[in-house]
């Protein structure tokens, strides 16, 4: 069974802001991605946010994309990713900030298109990503193709219509069926499904359209893998190669870019310690750790479950 979600009206991925080189150009590129620094890697269909410096005319407001297929052109604003040929990226939100390093820059949340090719044997490498204003061409900045880049959301990516707090621990967007986040007050039990929602999973089967919001579960082509870790406050890592793969990855109905990946909780080990304990003078804030890992890249998500009296 796939569970729909009911927490989402669009996602916009977060991302960590670097310099690469401060530019007066019009539209230069300051920062890319999640947590990486330069080039990025990008997979097709991923959602990420780019910073541009020196927009002539950014808006005073942010601007949204509508209800239906995104389109490629936002308030004047327009991003192009070269590789074989140029490819106009989709775009859900335009606005303007503040970014530590670059001063003003104007934020572009961009879907990365599907017809990207990613890297084989050297072959397919990135030429460029830039950013136009009515036409008129900035800076642009090297990538890196690749087939997937899982990044799991948390309560800190930005999701329209509400977002966590930017400061402290930032809780993962993991659901029980019914929607309501999974936390140390309501933790999840050994064989329960639960959903995790991503971006950067890559191309699916069957393919779908750039920027247009599926209307049923479309599986990813690649198959990915999970990792269970019950220890307390553990990182993820990378999933061994014969790890087993989720219930279910793949788009999420109605939401251009996002995937859910469902799986089930495995049967709970005596002695876990419960969220809220101590381990010495250390803080059991999460005991079960959770992996997905992919061809090119790995993310997890770090929860509370139940542990058997």
């Amino acid at each position: 069974m796939i569970y729909p979600t009911t927490r989402f009206i669009l996602i916009v991925a977060a991302v960590g802001v670097f310099a690469l080189g401060q530019s007066g150009t019009t539209g230069a590129i300051a920062g890319a991605g999640y947590l990486f620094p330069g080039p990025i890697s990008i997979a097709p269909g991923q959602v990420i946010t780019i910073f541009a410096t020196g927009v002539p005319r950014p808006p005073t407001q942010p601007v949204f994309a509508g209800a239906g297929d995104l389109p490629t052109s936002l308030a004047g604003i327009g991003v192009t990713i070269v590789q074989a040929t140029e490819i106009s990226a989709p775009i859900l939100q335009v606005r303007s900030g503040v970014c530590l390093y670059c001063g003003t820059m104007t934020a572009i949340t961009i879907q990365i298109p599907y017809e990207l090719q990613p890297i084989m044997n050297g072959l397919n490498p990135g030429r460029g990503l830039f950013v136009t204003e009515n036409g008129v061409a900035g800076d642009g900045i090297a990538f890196n193709p690749v087939f997937d880049q899982v990044h799991l959301l948390t309560d800190c990516d930005t999701v329209i219509g509400g977002s966590g707090p930017f400061g402290g621990r930032c809780p993962w967007e993991v659901t029980h069926a019914n929607g309501l986040l999974v936390s140390n007050t309501n933790p999840a039990s050994g064989g329960e499904v639960l959903i995790a929602y991503a971006v950067g999973l890559g191309a699916t089967n069957p393919a779908v359209p750039t920027g247009r919001p599926v209307t049923q579960p479309t599986p990813t082509a690649e198959t990915f893998r999970m990792g269970f870790n019950f220890q307390a406050n553990a990182l993820p890592s990378a999933p061994p190669s014969l790890a087993p793969p989720p219930l279910y990855a793949g788009l999420t109905p109605s939401y251009p870019g996002l995937y859910q990946i469902n799986f089930v909780v495995p049967n709970i080990p005596a002695g876990l310690p419960p969220c809220g304990s101590y381990q010495g003078t250390t803080i059991v804030n999460t005991n079960l750790t959770v992996s997905v890992g992919g061809q090119n890249s790995f993310d997890g998500v770090e929860i509370c479950v139940s542990v058997p009296q």
